[in-house]
Parts: structure tokens; sequence; C-alpha cells
């Protein structure tokens, strides 16, 4: 009988070309549409409506909720959850939980920004890289460059980086393995024995580690470097495992490590994916899932697992002579392995003559035997060493355990987690303590619940069961349905957390629950309780958080009141955490909201500069000079003069302050510098010249009109409480602007700039030329 296949999503010839030679050309004929087809090859992950019909003939290369390890915010998660419920299990960190310590610290956009931010407060030494979530090929990602400055939107998480990576040939490296996902229930998890070491274009030392080509691996971003020699290079397993030996390392030991951090990460998806099948109607018998899992191999040969990616790319990357003719006979021998050990070239089978568990064990010996490259892990040469990182093994699992164990193993105990229960006549009523929600057990479940709670294991429980329906039905019952529906229902409830497996003597610390982690740390409070003035304004500055209190600190030492004691009531400016960023309030209304650290201190001098007139007073947003030598006098730089006043001040040692405000009898005051306080001469005012359209001129100082600077002051000018400029203010302001000395000044001549003004300053002005040097 001939079966047809599709290839669908974001397609490539290289993506499909090894599946569709790996397929028996007597069995197989591509399919004519996307409804019509037995085997479903599909890049990118395809929508519900592809699972509805897929089951043991037909097939499709992926498991909904593969999502949880596939996005780069949610593998740490599920990872993190997983470690929760074993540390719980061994109340306090034990063995099993200390085997999870093989993934670098996530911080997930937005909910995580403040967790983010007190980290990096803590750890200043730390480097985080940036990454999107849901991004491939090394797009996007990038070393922090200030933590202040991370975007707080959710399609970005923070990943801590690590500093001491392994090198070879002093190079960083990657290792990409291959990960198939065979079966959900049983769960079985193969690696594939060939993969790959990708090495950066360029050596790694902390002097370049924040050039892309020395820091990222992926060969994309390598491709580019055009000034390497080799700036793709891969090297497979067998040379990668023989230069580690010639090194002086254990290969062996270092990839029994790796095995178990895959099998690890792999079963903190098994859960969600069961779940996944189940909500879109999906039969997990028809899906399977190929990951590329990446590994970061750091100095003391201790692996740690960067990302899962999601139909990994099967192209040849690497040239001819950098490993590129080997890497196409790995990716295709992987295919055609994959092909074979999912059974898509074996003929179809009637049903089997088999019970539910002799099935279970069968398929899975005929998987093993078949699976060609791949090395199997779950349930692997010991299976009973993954049954505890299971939230409960299903009875498929179980069974398929002790046949390949070859012994019987002990039942599974369970405790109570997160669910409280009331015992009434009729029935067993449980609350959940984590989430509030409030649930009736049936008959059947409340013996399960209290059997279960009294430690009885789950086959006792069903053999009670089964004893039960003896009395109560015409026909002895089906033993397997009772059983799976025990072992399911425990399952279910330990995946929702109302129970966790009971650990035994030997593990655990002894340290009981208080030492388990919180689901989520509690961020520390420090306040800050200061008082603020701002020329005829004084208000009472609170903050909450640490990473903020640094970081306004030197906008907060050039308005802090340190002489004169302040009236007990002020008006409150508070600076609380948001979800997320931060938000300001000033006497119960919101000045800004959910703003980003590195915003903050622009964010409180402007409020700072709208409180700071009183009636008849205008307040300037302008930087200020305060020239040496010369008391009392300044020189002010009109907004978007950033460069122009730091040239400046660099040639002239000028210090820099910012905000004025002008009163009655031209009076100024500074409001923001490193020497607040008392009245100054504004002997001139700068305002930068725009990029002249030809740019061999250089405009170097040219007087301008009080038109052609109150175009330039209005917009940074306010009144009382940061409304416009009345009548009154505005011919206050022209006045006060006509007897200054007004210069448009080149901010890229800084040097002769300087002598210009410093010539202006020191004859308190005068009639000056323009200057202009042509390029």
């Amino acid at each position: 009988m001939t079966r047809h296949y599709w290839m669908g999503g974001n397609r490539s010839y290289e993506q499909d070309r090894f599946f569709e030679a790996s397929l028996d050309k007597a069995q197989w004929q591509r399919a004519k549409s996307a409804e019509d087809w037995q085997a479903c090859w599909y890049t990118g992950m395809p929508g519900p409506e592809y699972f509805e019909k897929v089951g043991p003939e037909r097939k499709i290369n992926h498991i909904p909720g593969n999502n949880v390890l596939t996005v780069k915010s949610r593998l740490y998660r599920s990872v993190m959850d997983l470690k929760d419920r074993v540390q719980r299990q061994e109340k306090g960190v034990g063995p099993r939980t200390r085997r999870l310590d093989f993934m670098p610290h996530v911080y997930s956009m937005p909910e995580d920004y403040h967790y983010f931010q007190q980290a990096a407060w803590e750890n200043p030494e730390k480097r985080w890289l940036l990454k999107p979530k849901n991004a491939s090929k090394g797009k996007g990602i990038r070393l922090v460059d200030d933590p202040a400055n991370v975007p707080m939107d959710a399609s970005w998480l923070i990943q801590e980086y690590l500093e001491h990576p392994h090198t070879m040939h002093g190079r960083k490296y990657v290792l990409r393995l291959y990960v198939l996902v065979s079966s959900v229930t049983p769960f079985r998890v193969y690696v594939y024995h060939q993969g790959f070491a990708k090495l950066a274009s360029l050596p790694y030392n902390d002097e370049n580690a924040s050039n892309p080509y020395s820091y990222l691996t992926n060969p994309d971003i390598n491709a580019l470097n055009l000034e390497a020699e080799v700036p793709v290079e891969f090297v497979d397993f067998d040379r990668y495992r023989a230069w580690l030996r010639e090194q002086g390392h254990d290969d062996q030991a270092l990839f029994a490590r790796i095995d178990d951090a895959v099998a690890l990460t792999c079963l903190a998806a098994q859960e969600p994916m069961r779940e996944r099948c189940r909500a879109i109607g999906a039969d997990p018998r028809g899906c399977y899932e190929l990951m590329g899992i990446d590994c970061l191999i750091d100095e003391d040969l201790k692996p740690w697992v960067l990302e899962c990616n999601l139909s990994p790319s099967l192209e040849v990357c690497a040239g001819p002579e950098s490993g590129g003719r080997i890497e196409e006979t790995i990716k295709g021998g992987l295919v055609a392995d994959l092909v074979e050990l999912v059974g898509l070239n074996r003929p179809i089978k009637g049903e089997p003559d088999q019970s539910p568990e002799q099935q279970v064990i069968q398929q899975t010996r005929e998987e093993l035997s078949r699976s060609g490259g791949f090395r199997n892990l779950i349930p692997g040469v010991a299976p009973s060493r993954y049954l505890p990182y299971m939230a409960l093994p299903r009875l498929e699992d179980w069974v398929l355990a002790q046949s390949l164990s070859g012994k019987p193993l002990p039942q599974p105990a369970m405790e109570r987690w997160v669910a409280e229960e009331m015992v009434t006549d009729e029935q067993v009523l449980l609350y959940d303590t984590r989430l509030g929600h409030f649930s009736a057990l049936n008959e059947t479940a409340s013996v399960i619940w209290l059997m279960a709670t009294e430690g009885a294991g789950p086959d006792a429980i069903a053999s009670t069961l089964l004893e039960s329906a003896l009395h109560t039905q015409a026909g002895p019952p089906d033993a397997w349905p009772i059983r799976q529906q025990v072992w399911d229902t425990l399952a279910d409830w330990a995946g929702n957390r109302f129970l966790v497996q009971a650990s035994d003597s030997q593990f655990g610390d002894g340290q009981g629950e208080q030492a388990a982690r919180e689901e989520r740390p509690q961020l520390p409070v420090t306040w800050l309780s200061t008082v603020l003035q701002s020329g005829r304004a004084m208000v009472r500055l609170q903050v909450d958080s640490m990473p903020l209190r640094e970081y306004i600190h030197p906008m907060i030492e050039r308005f802090h009141v340190t002489e004169h004691p302040a009236p007990d009531s002020l008006p409150e400016l508070c600076i609380v955490r948001d979800a997320p960023g931060y938000t300001m309030i000033l006497d119960g209304e919101v000045v800004v909201s959910r703003r980003p650290l590195s915003a903050m201190s622009e964010a409180l001098f402007t409020c700072l500069m709208r409180e700071a007139p009183g009636p008849g007073d205008i307040a300037m947003d302008a930087s200020v000079l305060l020239m040496p030598g010369v008391a009392g006098q300044t020189v002010m730089v009109a907004a978007g003069g950033q460069g122009l006043q730091e040239s400046l001040s660099s040639a002239l040692q000028a210090t820099i302050g910012r905000g004025l405000l002008l009163g009655a009898y031209d009076r100024v005051e500074p409001l923001a510098t490193p020497a607040t306080g008392g009245s100054c001469f504004v002997s001139a005012i700068l305002i930068p010249a725009p990029l002249p359209q030809n740019p061999t001129t250089r405009i170097v100082a040219r007087r301008l009109t009080v038109g052609e600077v109150l175009q330039h002051m209005l917009p940074i000018c306010c009144g009382v409480g940061g409304r416009p400029l009345s009548a009154g203010e505005f011919t206050a302001l022209s006045s006060w602007v006509e007897a200054r000395e007004c210069w448009l000044v080149d901010c890229r001549e800084p040097g002769a700039a300087a002598e210009v003004l410093e010539n202006i300053v020191k004859t308190g002005g005068g009639h000056h030329d323009f200057a202009r040097l042509e390029g």
C-alpha cells in the first residue's frame, strides 16, 4: 500500500532533503495537499489542526507542548519547576537536586525585571546576555552594556553569562546535540551518538569577550566574519572526544554528565507535553520531536544547557575543508536513523494479540532494536534512575522500568504538598493553598486520595478498587484500566502539586520543608527617605529599591538638603517598583509610570525642575558650565548640546551642572550642580549648531539674534507647575536673552570654540566676528 508524506512550514531544500531521501520510495509518495498524508515533516511548529488525526499510523515530527523547552525563557522555568519539586521531595538540597544545577540563570521580561536589576546590583562584576525569547541562529543576542538599559517588553530575556568557557584551540565552543523524544507515554528519550562542537571564529579572552565573533558560536553569526581564515568550523564528536583524550581529559565522564543533563531537561517537559496533547485532542502515539540542544562546557569540564532548538538546522554550514563533508554525512545519517527508529519505513501491523502491558514492553524493545546511532537515555540502562524526577511515573513508565530492570521496584509513595483536605460523610474536599481553588472528589477519587496520603502505593490502591469491583460488577473487571486510572489520577495530582513523591531515607539533608526554595523569593525592600530642594520647592523623596537608589544617587546628591532642617510636612515624591519598571508618584498623582531604570534620573530631574519655579520664576532645562577662575560666571548650553557641553567643559576645565532658575531682577540660580546654591551671572548662551549640508564647512561660532535663541529656549522653559510661560514671563525671558552674548557653536571644533567662549567670558561681551574654517 502506497503512503503519502507532506513537507511544510518554513521549508528549505536543505531542511527537507535528508528526510525525503530516507523514506522508502517503494512505500512513499509525496502528498498533493496538506490534508492527505501519513507522515508529516514540518519545519517550525504546525498549528493544532495538524494533530487532529495523528496516531500510530499517521505521524508528525512534533509534540504539542514542546515550547516549554524550545522557547528560551520557558526552558529555564520548566527546569526550575522540576528542581523545585525534587527539592521538595528531598526536603532540602540533596544529590538529586544538585544534578539539576546545569542551567545559567535566566530572567524573563517583564515579570523578572526587578529580580534582574537586583541581581545586577548585587553582582556588579557579572556580565549578562540579552536574548530574544523566540529567535534562532543567534539573531539579536548581545552582551548587556548597562543593566539599567535592558528592554522590559515580553520578547526579551536576560541570561547569566558564563565567564570561563572551556576552549578548543583557544576558541570558545558550544556542543550541538541532537535529541529525540520518540514517545510521551511511556517517556522515551534518545541522544544521537554524533554531533558537533561549533567554534567561534576569534580567540576567546577577557579583552575581546565583547566581540560577537569571540563569544558567540552560532554559524550564522560567524559566517559574517570576513577577516577569519575559517569563519565557520564544526568539529564532529569523534574528533572532539579524541582531542579531549589528547588533552588528558576523561571524555566518557564528560559525556555521561551531558547525557544526564539532557535527560533531565527533557523530563521537565513530560507532563506539559502530555497535558497539551490532551487539551488539543492529539494522540501522542503519532508524535515525536527532534531537538537541537546546545551545551557549553566550562573550564572545569562541567556541561551547561544553554538552549533547546525546535526543528534544528539540517543545512550544511561549514565549508568542505572545515568540517562540511563530515557535517553532511552526520546530518544525513541522523535523519535516516530517525526515520528508522520511529518506524516510518516499517510495514503497518494489525491489532496486536497482547495485553496492554505486553504491548508497552514489546513496542519499546522493538524501538530500541532499531535505534541505530541513537543512544537511549530514558528509560535507559538504569530505568529507576529517572523515575523520581517524574511528577509520578505513568503506569506505562512503571511497567517498562520494571521489565527493563529485570527486578521488582519499590512502589512510589506520595505526600501532600499544596492541598489541604476536609473529609465529610459523603466525600473528600480539597483546597489548593497555592491558587485558592476548591474541588470535591467523587467516591473513587476520594478512596485514591485517602489511601495515597496514608502511604499506600498506586498498585495497592488499584488492588483495593479491583476487589471492590469484583463485588459490584457482573463479570470479572479488567485490571489494566483500573491500574491506569489510579496511576494517572495520582500523576495528575502530582503535576498540579497536590501531591509529591515521598523521598526515601538515603536522600535529603534532613533540613525539613523550610529548606525548600520559595516559589518566588521576595525582593528586598530598602527604603530611602531624604529631603530634596529644587528652587523654591522642597519634597521628601522615598524609594524602595537599592538598584534604583544607587542609580539616581548622583542626581539626589545635587538636590539633597544638608544644612537646614526641613519642615515636617512636605510633598511626598515616591518612586516604587512597578510591573515592570518604576512608577513616580508626587502627592498621590502619577508623574511617570512603568519606566525602565535608565529613565529614572531624567524623570526625577524633570519632576524637580517642574516644581522649582515660584510665582514669576522661569525654570530652564539647560546645561551649565561653571568657569574656573571666573567667580560667579556661568555659561548656559541649550538643550541638545550634550556633546558640546562635554567637549567645552573638557577644554576649559569647567564644572558641569544642569538647570537654571531665572527670577526677578535677572537673578539666576543653578538647580543641580556639584555646588548648588547662590546666584550666578550667565555670560553667554550657546546653541549647538546643526550639521551643515556641506560637510567641508566648519562654523566655529556665529552670533545669534534674540528670535533665533528663543526658538531654542522656549521648549526648555516652564513656569509654576511646569506650565508654559505666561505673557509676562515671555517678555522677561526675551529681555534677559537680549542682554546675553548668544552664539551658535560647532561642537566638532571644541578647541576653537573654547577660545571664542573664553574670550567672551573674560571680556564680558563685546563684538566678535564669527569664524569659518573651510575644509
